[in-house]
């Protein structure tokens, strides 16, 4: 276990450094950093769902993921995600809205992506819209270090509390590694914390009961890739991060929580942490 937290801290370490810079005041930075995150997950995305087409027309595994290339058409694909990006930043959320339709329409239309293409697509691309979103709000920096913040923390604890703990399986045929006491762990632990940092400024029950849905949000996020993850019989999504595995490895939890958080904003929900 000491190897292992040894090898995913000093990847902590390396995968922070982007993800701190998303906090740049330079709009050059901060678009630099959200293209290439998301270029690197699409990438995974499609390259995972390209395998997984492969070994079901074989019937069996012949290959490695690492060796495993997506088409020509798939990098068109990520390369107009991208440029629609840069529209939606230099432009307003209604022509986003027109291009994003238009764009998956096509995808779904004429280049004939089956649906779990088109909701892999939308599922890895709209986090990096959300935080695009975000970034002209006033309390954008409060917003990504709270969802970074709790992501890690969420997933720290988990790790650590199942390795100690041990104990029964979740789901083993999904995830092999999650265990009963690491979600309580990765749930209880993060809001003893919240309560501890935000105790004196907000009600009490608010912080027990986002905090305890928020650590699930992350939680069945990592499920889902994790599920994905089986159905193309992978461990990993990559080997980009070591100790991680790939992007999606790390953002998996990351990525539903932004998503949840946006619709939670749009309705006006009470964040704790927006003081």
């Amino acid at each position: 276990m000491v190897k292992d937290f040894q090898l995913r801290f000093f990847s902590s370490i390396f995968l922070f450094i982007p993800l701190f810079l998303l906090f740049s005041k330079s709009n050059f930075i901060f678009l630099f950093i959200i293209q290439l995150l998301l270029s690197l997950s699409l990438w995974e995305f499609f390259r995972l769902k390209s395998f997984k087409d492969y070994i079901k027309k074989q019937k069996k595994i012949n290959t490695l993921l690492s060796r495993h290339k997506i088409s020509s058409l798939d990098f068109v694909i990520i390369l107009k995600v991208n440029l629609v990006l840069l529209t939606f930043y230099f432009s307003n959320a209604i022509l986003l809205f027109g291009l994003l339709i238009v764009f998956f329409l096509h995808s779904y239309l004429i280049l004939k992506f089956d649906f779990e293409k088109l909701l892999g697509l939308v599922y890895c691309s709209a986090p990096f819209f959300i935080l695009v979103n975000l970034r002209n709000d006033y309390n954008y920096e409060q917003f990504l270090f709270f969802i970074f913040f709790f992501t890690i923390l969420t997933d720290m604890f988990s790790f650590f509390s199942g390795k100690i703990l041990k104990g029964k399986k979740i789901y083993p045929l999904i995830s092999a590694g999650k265990t009963v006491s690491g979600t309580i762990g990765g749930i209880l632990i993060p809001c003893i914390l919240s309560l501890f940092m935000f105790i004196n400024i907000i009600d009490f029950y608010l912080i027990i009961f986002s905090s305890i849905f928020f650590s699930i949000i992350v939680q069945l996020g990592d499920f889902l890739e994790s599920y994905f993850k089986r159905l193309c019989n992978v461990k990993d999504s990559g080997n980009l991060i070591p100790g991680h595995g790939g992007v999606l490895d790390r953002f998996d939890g990351l990525f539903l929580l932004i998503i949840v958080i946006f619709i939670l904003k749009i309705l006006n929900f009470n964040f704790f942490f927006i003081i």
